[in-house]
């Protein structure tokens, strides 16, 4: 299993990977991105299960990260969550727009995780 991390922010990469080590995922499966061109690029060559991806990034936007994925790879649209601290409404409704329909608000809980993101898991692994 892929899963696939892209944020700008060191501190919300390694909350996220915490929270999935704790749920059992391997160090191994988790690999991590500060843009957006780096994550498509290592996508493109061996693909991806689960992406995490924050909206609001410098050199290529959430949104414009998932345009890109989705022409190459459509079936990630099931297994794409965006993140965001911002609550602007236009940038959720751009990121519907191209596909993307689960969203973690940030402060990123634990909570959150163990209802949302670990079915998504077990459902890869079964």
């Amino acid at each position: 299993m892929n899963i696939i991390i892209l944020d700008d922010s060191l501190t919300i990469r390694m909350i996220i990977e915490s929270y999935l080590e704790d749920l059992d995922v391997q160090e191994s499966e988790i690999f991590s991105f500060d843009n957006g061109k780096d994550a498509l690029s290592f996508i493109n060559k061996n693909g991806a299960d689960i992406v995490f991806s924050d909206i609001n990034m410098p050199f290529m936007s959430g949104y414009e990260f998932a345009k890109k994925l989705f022409l190459k790879h459509p079936k990630l649209k099931k297994s794409i969550f965006a993140i965001s601290g911002d609550e602007k409404r236009e940038n959720f409704l751009k990121m519907k727009k191209v596909g993307v329909h689960r969203f973690i608000k940030k402060p990123i809980s634990m909570r959150y995780f163990t209802h949302y993101v670990k079915p998504e898991i077990q459902k890869r692994r079964a």
